[in-house]
């Protein structure tokens, strides 16, 4: 869990503070030791939260966590409304201002920072697949939706991800992007390469198999491969539902490391081959972008914007 605080039109973050959960029995505990060590007065304190998992509802239930936000308890507590967030559509919100230099482009078009007038598509993977989209109104002014994007149904594109959708539905039944896409997917992917060739055992984590695909491990690179098809033809996917055609960023410590193999690799074959929309996909840039205290610096400039309206 961190903390960060901001002050006045100051974006840059301050006093940043990381807690591990199991030193304080609440959430409201870690945010009162946070208060006193910064020794802020808790009335009328604005805060954003970013929150993985949805956030609907007063009680939200975070994962692999035995803590729980109440927002009316938060409240309560600080004499505010809490604004809450997804925390993948905090992401979102702190590219709106993201500096060109943290930004590279994957495939050929040039990567660009978001613009005014303009509509971006961000995706990224860790323990889910997150989608948001950002919106820049011709004022400057950002705007981001939130979206369950991952959970939409894998669809194959050829033979292999035939077999590979048939694999996985034998074992869980629904089989979604993010079940191929998450951190888990890519060890679901080489698990199924692996039994393909009679292997079998326990994939190694996702950031082992990248490694072992640099070392020009064959499985490991077929499994990064078959990936990254699948990450562009769903990115494609989404870039036409949504209208997103001014420019993609993905984000996520996984695909960074992934980003010499999706510069290369079936990733932009897939992403712009959908038929006769190919000539408009073709010239859609899409950039990695580097953010490090995305999640807290996107809250931030959340809970800027709703100070502002």
């Amino acid at each position: 869990m961190s903390f960060a605080l901001v002050k006045g039109g100051d974006v840059r973050l301050q006093a940043v503070r990381e807690y591990r959960t199991e030193q304080f029995p609440t959430f409201t505990d870690a945010l009162q030791s946070y208060t006193r060590e910064n020794q802020l007065s808790t009335a009328g304190l604005p805060i954003g939260l970013a929150v993985a998992g949805v956030t609907r509802g007063d009680t939200i239930s975070l994962p692999n966590c035995r803590w729980y936000i109440s927002v009316s308890g938060i409240k309560s507590f600080l004499a505010h409304e809490p604004l809450v967030l997804n925390d993948f559509e905090s992401i979102a919100w702190s590219l709106a201002g993201i500096a060109p230099s943290r930004l590279k482009p994957v495939g050929p078009v040039a990567a660009r920072p978001a613009e005014p007038g303009r509509t971006y598509l961000v995706v990224g993977t860790g323990p889910g697949l997150g989608t948001a989209m950002l919106a820049i109104g011709a004022d400057g002014r950002p705007r981001v939706f939130a979206s369950e994007g991952g959970h939409s149904s894998f669809s194959p594109q050829n033979a292999e991800e035939d077999a590979l959708l048939a694999w996985l539905r034998a074992k869980h039944g629904h089989v979604s992007f993010e079940r191929l896409l998450a951190n888990f997917g890519l060890q679901n992917i080489h698990a199924f390469l692996g039994e393909r060739q009679g292997r079998r055992g326990e994939p190694p984590v996702a950031e082992a198999i990248v490694a072992a695909a640099q070392r020009a491990d064959a499985q490991a690179r077929a499994a990064v491969d078959l990936f990254g098809a699948i990450l562009g033809s769903f990115v494609g996917n989404v870039v036409l539902t949504t209208g997103t055609f001014d420019g993609v960023f993905l984000v996520s410590p996984l695909l960074g490391q992934l980003l010499p193999f999706l510069g290369e690799g079936r990733f932009r074959a897939a992403f712009i081959g959908k038929g006769r929309m190919r000539k408009s996909l073709d010239p859609v840039p899409i950039a990695f972008a580097d953010q490090h205290q995305a999640r807290l610096e996107g809250a931030a400039a959340a809970l800027r914007a709703r100070q502002a309206a």
